[in-house]
């Protein structure tokens, strides 16, 4: 491993977007778990579409898109796992012309080589059913989960950008498939944060694509790590993510850039709900696992406790949303332990809205499917391997929740024994408040 190039997206992170009480929704690249640089152990190796520009596979910026790929070792050369980068949404013009100049909306400055945990990790003791699978990334940097169909540029300062996030997905697919995607039998969809709700919203249609084009296929299966995403008021009642979520549907063209079903359930004027995993959920035909917290740590400060940007949806700055910005909330939504009685039971509120927002879904009893709901306080928790391990509900870990499921036959396996349900955090006068043990064991 050579030291001098690994980077610990962390690290990236909090040097370049220190954490504060009020700031933007989005990082310069990922979440933390994930490593990016030049050479290291287990990294799958950047290819550039240069061949796709043309077809319009480009980032917001024009640069042309591309995925990391390691090949899997000869026994697993027709499995293959396909993940979707996540890394936050830009929701008006302004927002869109900021996230164009980082690594969120070009390639320009993007690096050799990637590499996360979980269940796409390398190392077989952590990832025994995938390590050895052909590993795709998919790197995001279209603005909107991938959904974006827009044919011409919008043009904001003089500079065109370009959602084309649909695109991207074709491309990748027909770049993979002389290395070896023609011939693949089982393929795992998968992504995290703004990644994972592109797994609810492309599961069908690379379903559909891969039975299409490879007659090998033999088992297509998808799992979303913290990408159900609740179309949920903030504290206060104000319908912030909502508004940011909708806008960037309609500027980026998604109507034709996200699940075909959900679309043709909502009239034109209700489409844009298609943009999130909730209204798409009930509409998934693929075998289908959910890994999420209830108490989604992204969500509790960039949906329950923020604000929109001044000036939204027309804002003049590329502020990025207004997270954790409801004054009296930001050190309870923080950390549940600095919350008081009262604030602990709003704040299982949205917990059990989640949960019911889920499981009123037929999907979520339907045959072949689960889904893994805790109660850490975290988001892509399952990239990180010590918590894809360690985080238990009924005693099971969600690594041995993907494996249970994923060895499962799709239509014939309920889905009940696959259901894992968070718990309700304490809400006595005194903490600490944590309900799940192995969420501070891990």
């Amino acid at each position: 491993m050579k030291a001098g190039y690994l980077l610990s997206f962390a690290v990236v992170c909090a040097a370049k977007y220190a954490p504060a009480s009020k700031g933007a929704g989005f990082f310069d690249r990922d979440f933390e778990n994930t490593q990016f640089g030049d050479n290291f152990d287990g990294a799958m190796y950047l290819h550039l579409m240069n061949d796709k520009v043309a077809d319009g596979a480009v980032c917001l910026d024009g640069t042309p898109a591309g995925f990391y790929l390691a090949p899997g070792n000869t026994a697993n050369k027709k499995h293959w796992q396909i993940y979707f980068e996540g890394g936050g949404w830009c929701y008006d013009d302004m927002d869109c012309y900021g996230r164009s100049s980082t690594a969120l909306g070009s390639s320009k400055k993007w690096p050799h080589a990637a590499g996360t945990g979980g269940p796409m990790s390398f190392n077989c003791t952590v990832n025994p059913d995938f390590c050895n699978f052909h590993r795709v990334y998919i790197a995001y940097c279209d603005g909107n989960s991938f959904t974006g169909n827009r044919d011409e540029p919008l043009v904001v300062k003089g500079k065109p950008l370009y959602f084309r996030g649909r695109r991207i997905i074709d491309a990748v697919l027909e770049s993979l498939m002389p290395m070896g995607l023609k011939d693949a039998e089982d393929v795992f969809l998968t992504g995290c944060s703004a990644g994972g709700l592109a797994t609810y919203l492309h599961t069908d249609y690379v379903h559909q694509w891969l039975k299409t084009n490879v007659p090998t296929l033999d088992a297509f299966k998808a799992a979303s790590i913290s990408g159900f995403f609740l179309n949920h008021q903030n504290i206060l009642g104000q319908p912030v993510y909502e508004a940011q979520m909708k806008n960037i549907f309609h500027v980026a063209n998604s109507t034709h850039g996200v699940n075909d079903a959900c679309i043709a359930a909502y009239p034109a004027d209700e489409q844009w709900k298609c943009n999130f995993a909730q209204y798409t959920y009930p509409h998934i035909q693929a075998p289908f696992l959910a890994l999420n917290s209830g108490y989604d740590s992204w969500q509790t400060k960039c949906i329950y406790t923020s604000e929109l940007e001044p000036g939204f949806p027309n804002q003049t700055s590329t502020g990025n949303g207004d997270c954790n910005a409801l004054g009296p909330w930001q050190s309870c939504q923080e950390n549940p332990d600095n919350c008081n009685s009262t604030q602990m039971v709003t704040m299982n509120k949205y917990i059990t809205d989640f949960k019911a927002d889920m499981q009123s879904a037929g999907t979520y009893n339907k045959n072949g499917n689960g889904a893994f709901i805790h109660s850490c306080h975290t988001h892509c928790e399952a990239q990180n391997s010590n918590y894809y391990v360690g985080f238990k509900v009924r005693g099971v870990s969600m690594r041995d929740a993907v494996s249970k499921w994923w060895h499962q036959h799709s239509s014939t396996s309920p889905a009940a024994p696959n259901n894992y349900v968070p718990c309700e955090y304490k809400t006595g006068s005194t903490g600490p408040r944590d309900c799940n043990p192995s969420c501070i064991a891990a």
